[in-house]
């Protein structure tokens, strides 16, 4: 597993640095509006998720319980049924767009009409990674993101350059999932997917499909609900302080979240050895505390290069104490959702997909009540700096005591590194200001 840890972290670390290029170079060349609408579309393909309902997510852990052959014969179905749904929801999005986020219309149908697109094209690349990481061929899925993400992030950065219109870019980056798909076949497909036959598209299929989507229900509201959570914050940033707003926003989320290369590319690796039994417990535990060590130091790296990030890569954007603390709370919030990745993860391979629904519920109840609260005094963007944490907080600790059953303390210590984590943060705050 190490070996395997090695390779995603080696391909996700080089994306990583390429995406902290990339945010000063949209800010410039595009400003902090264009980049506002980046965030929205980012924020609309995720979004998009919602449509396989965390489905390809089952069928991994369904192929690592080597149920290879009954899959095949649903997967063309179930892809041409989730594409029909997406095409017949355009109308209903775009008045969607143009309210929730308000924007004009002309860049409401842009949005709601390239989005779906890119997400429709990106699917097959997506099946084709479920199957390679159910069979543990980390290495291929490592050397698809890797050429796949430099494509990606030069359209990025030359689009800006070039064109300075943020829906140009936009559009290359649709287009670029063309590409993608062939990629995706050469690199990392695994035995004979057939996604695109139409032959077995039939009654008996698509009731398996409905089957599957029953199985993975809760995991499926699960998804919705922490894709939702993110949409959330977008929203009301954009309600309240403008696409403008949501731009710095947004710009400060993009750089932080970088941190997520490491739980991102544990979650892919671990999943399936969760899922086949193959990580005994005692094992978790060690990497649970290990994960919080380390999260622990990432805390006061960031801290400490806050001066530079502000001024480098989000270009002085951050000013005075209310911004330093945003960027606090953006952060103990990245970090917290980093942590609380493994345990999600463990208790996915576990098929307690309803204690996922439930604490992922509540989570964006506490989120969304904390941000009005706080919004109704401040005023401010911290207000959702605030929220977030607080709802994340509330995930982990919950997530770490359902993991780490029957550990009596398990629900306590992570709101413990929490304390700790805003303690040094405020003693950085006296300090730098």
């Amino acid at each position: 597993m190490i070996k395997k840890l090695f390779s995603v972290y080696a391909s996700n670390m080089l994306l990583g640095i390429l995406g902290f290029i990339t945010v000063p170079v949209l800010l410039a060349h595009m400003g902090i509006e264009g980049y506002g609408y980046y965030g929205i579309y980012l924020t609309l393909f995720s979004y998009y998720t919602l449509f396989e309902l965390g489905i390809i997510k089952h069928f991994t852990k369904l192929l690592s319980q080597n149920n290879n052959a009954e899959l095949q014969k649903v997967i063309s179905c179930f892809y041409y049924f989730t594409v029909a749904m997406i095409i017949l929801s355009i109308p209903f999005i775009v008045p969607i767009i143009q309210a929730g986020f308000g924007v004009p219309w002309k860049y409401a149908l842009l949005l709601g009409v390239m989005v779906p697109i890119e997400y429709v094209l990106y699917m097959p690349s997506k099946i084709h990674i479920a199957y390679a990481a159910a069979n543990k061929k980390f290495e291929r899925i490592s050397a698809f993101n890797l050429v796949s993400g430099l494509i990606r992030y030069m359209l990025l950065i030359i689009g800006a350059v070039v064109t300075q219109h943020i829906f140009i870019v936009l559009l290359l980056l649709t287009l670029r999932r063309i590409f993608d798909i062939r990629l995706s076949r050469r690199m990392i497909r695994e035995g004979h997917i057939r996604i695109f036959d139409l032959g077995q598209v039939n009654r008996d299929n698509l009731r398996q499909v409905f089957r599957y989507y029953k199985e993975s229900f809760f995991l499926s509201v699960t998804q919705a609900l922490q894709i939702n959570l993110s949409g959330m914050m977008a929203l009301m940033v954009s309600h309240w302080f403008g696409v403008a707003g949501l731009g710095l926003f947004r710009s400060t989320y993009d750089v932080l979240s970088k941190i997520w290369f490491f739980s991102n590319g544990l979650g892919m690796v671990v999943f399936p050895y969760f899922a086949g039994g193959s990580v005994k417990t005692a094992n978790y535990r060690k990497y649970t505390l290990i994960s919080w060590g380390f999260y622990s130091v990432l805390l006061l790296v960031f801290i400490c290069l806050f001066p530079y990030v502000n001024q480098y890569m989000l270009h002085g954007l951050l000013q005075g104490r209310s911004d330093f603390l945003l960027y606090l709370f953006m952060l103990i919030s990245v970090l917290l959702a980093a942590q609380s990745n493994l345990s999600y993860e463990y208790l996915q391979a576990r098929g307690e997909y309803k204690s996922l629904w439930l604490i992922t519920l509540v989570t964006n109840l506490v989120f969304g009540a904390c941000a009005f609260v706080v919004y109704s005094y401040t005023h401010s963007l911290l207000s959702v700096g605030i929220a977030w944490t607080s709802g994340l907080i509330l995930q982990t600790c919950w997530f770490e005591a359902k993991s780490l059953k029957p550990i009596k303390l398990a629900f306590w210590y992570p709101l413990a590194f929490a304390a700790c984590w805003l303690l040094a943060g405020y003693v950085c705050l006296r300090l730098q200001f």
